[in-house]
């Protein structure tokens, strides 16, 4: 460590340190002071995006609860809301609600193209895991009553197996006996009768399982 005999020996040498690290000190900062510039315009942006998605969302949720006889209005408010702010979660919520709706009323097709967008605009780095999971979930349902066994196990490939909701497991073994492959649709049932509390569930899976083993 150096030892300094006065003051003005310890000013020069940091005097000194400073002119010959001057780049590397003013990069360093620049860094610092862009980095922080960002990140806070970054946060309002995000803050301003939620914000008009929220107004829209809810402009549209209340005609949706009215059941507004203005059809016209209520398509444009979601359209605006998925063409502006598809990555928010009201963009997401919406498209589920519609999706959603849609299935209960008996337009699978329909229901399963609100699913699918629904699944393009939450997967990735910065999408959803949630409403991805949900999405994911409801276009298997929807596949299944289709018939469309491959693609109900497809559309839930990608989900983790060791965190998998009981649900999961349950759609997963439908498809496969479905595809008449009942010994791997029988490990599903059993990794769903494990992993669920609810026991008027359980009944229902075993009586799956019966059926298969008959």
């Amino acid at each position: 460590m150096a030892e300094y005999n006065s003051d003005e020996e310890r000013l020069t040498a940091i005097m000194d340190f400073l002119k010959r690290n001057q780049r590397i000190i003013l990069l360093t900062f620049g860094v610092v002071f862009f980095t922080a510039i960002t990140s806070v315009s970054v946060n309002s942006y995000y803050a301003n995006q939620n914000a008009q998605a929220a107004e829209l969302y809810d402009a549209w949720f209340i005609d949706t609860l009215e059941e507004t006889n203005d059809l016209e209005k209520k398509a444009s408010t979601f359209n605006a809301l998925q063409e502006n702010f598809s990555k928010t979660g009201y963009a997401g919520l919406a498209r589920l609600i519609k999706g959603s709706q849609e299935a209960r009323e008996g337009n699978l097709e329909a229901g399963l193209e609100e699913f699918n967008e629904l699944l393009d605009a939450t997967s990735g780095l910065f999408g959803n895991d949630v409403l991805n999971v949900i999405a994911r979930m409801n276009i298997a349902r929807i596949e299944l009553s289709n018939d469309n066994f491959l693609n109900a196990l497809e559309v839930l490939e990608p989900l983790n197996s060791s965190s998998e909701h009981p649900m999961v497991y349950e759609v997963k073994a439908d498809a496969l006996a479905g595809l008449n492959k009942n010994e791997l649709a029988l490990a599903q049932y059993n990794l769903a009768i494990t992993n669920i509390q609810d026991e008027s569930q359980k009944s229902l899976l075993k009586i799956k399982i019966n059926k298969l083993t008959q």
